[in-house]
């Protein structure tokens, strides 16, 4: 999967989907995870507790389609500490 996004736009989708989230101790690791996928064109960014899902799509140029989970507050800490600029994501 390769992307490119704003910054800007990266953080607020990851706000969105955060409060779908289940706590650190959930039984299920992948519950503490965001979905990136690619999906016409866009960055789709979901996360869900079981109980409640939340998907949030962001514009974005995308070179190849995939997705992937990662752990969202890790991403989430470091989506923030980057520059107000242009996101590239390019994930093997």
């Amino acid at each position: 999967m390769k992307v490119s996004c704003l910054q800007e736009n990266l953080a607020k989708g990851l706000n969105i989907v955060s409060r779908a989230l289940a706590p650190r101790t959930a039984t299920l690791p992948v519950l503490t995870h965001v979905l990136l996928a690619t999906d016409n064109g866009r960055l789709k960014i979901a996360a869900t507790n079981l109980e409640l899902g939340v998907s949030c799509w962001i514009g974005a140029k995308v070179e190849s389609d995939g997705a992937v989970t990662i752990p969202a507050r890790t991403f989430s800490g470091l989506v923030n500490l980057l520059n107000a600029d242009k996101v590239d994501l390019d994930i093997n």
